[in-house]
């Protein structure tokens, strides 16, 4: 638990995924905050761009991963998702980005892989048409969403006509 609220105090110099990382596609990984040295390996790992979803004033964010990033040839995009109050807006903007993004493999991450994995899972259901059974399991490998998480994802499928009862 820890990790939760001091993940620079727990993390080395490896260079192997962050923390929670979860492949989901061969395009789209979520992970939990990588350290500067993780950040530094992502462009020999093929990835194109880097999507945090928690607020540059987390706990163990890494200040300056935006220029970190863009140094090495990547583009970086920040959402700061407020974890109390997630809104559709935030998503909308996540799928426009991640949607114009391709070909190039993503990274999407925030704080722990929390907001990540959800985010993911409903782009991947109402974009990319992907079973939501199938495509929960990535977030179920990692936490069990809370009830305003819950109600988000539900208000979420519900406005694209997706009926799934998110657990």
């Amino acid at each position: 638990m820890l990790y939760a609220y001091a993940p620079e105090l727990v993390r080395t110099a490896s260079t192997e995924p962050p923390v929670n990382f979860v492949a989901v596609s061969q395009r789209i990984d979520t992970a939990g905050q990588p350290s500067r040295a993780q950040l530094a390996a992502l462009k020999d790992k093929g990835y194109g761009l880097v999507i945090n979803l928690a607020p540059p004033t987390t706990i163990g964010s890494v200040a300056d991963e935006g220029m970190r990033v863009g140094s090495l040839g990547m583009s970086y995009v920040n959402i700061p998702v407020d974890w109390h109050h997630p809104r559709f807006e935030d998503f909308a903007l996540f799928t426009h980005i991640l949607g114009h993004a391709q070909p190039a493999r993503v990274l999407v991450h925030c704080q722990i892989n929390k907001r990540a994995s959800l985010f993911t899972f409903l782009y991947r259901v109402v974009h990319e048409r992907v079973d939501p059974d199938t495509a929960y399991q990535n977030v179920t490998a990692v936490w069990a969403p809370d009830e305003q998480w819950k109600d988000f994802a539900r208000l979420v499928l519900k406005r694209h006509g997706i009926d799934f009862e998110v657990y």
